[in-house]
């Protein structure tokens, strides 16, 4: 059982990392998209591994974990990139979207 909750939570990291990967992409960071990427390739060793390991024994139950690892991830993902969010203020210092708007107006 543990095995597949490795598949599940590093699929999961997988996908929240993804889709960071596409916002830093678009917003031309290129330094947290280069540590992002490490990340990327990191939990998709883990996953890969784990996911092989258990198919060549025979345990096809690992397919469940590593789909819905996916899917969680890329809910997550979705929801943190929410600028309203706490976990951006958390991040990033109180610096979200909506609060530079505020400052550059004034």
């Amino acid at each position: 059982m543990w095995t597949e909750l490795i598949v599940f939570l590093s699929q999961t990291l997988f996908n929240i990392f993804k889709v960071l990967e596409i916002k830093y992409t678009y917003q031309n960071k290129i330094g947290p998209l280069l540590l992002n990427s490490v990340w990327i390739n990191l939990v998709s060793l883990v996953s890969v591994y784990y996911s092989i390991d258990n198919l060549f024994k025979g345990n096809f139950i690992v397919i469940i974990f590593y789909i819905s690892g996916s899917v969680v991830g890329k809910y997550l993902g979705m929801k943190l990139d929410n600028p309203e969010n706490q976990i951006w203020k958390k991040l990033f210092n109180g610096k979200t979207k909506t609060n530079s708007r505020r400052t550059s107006s004034h």
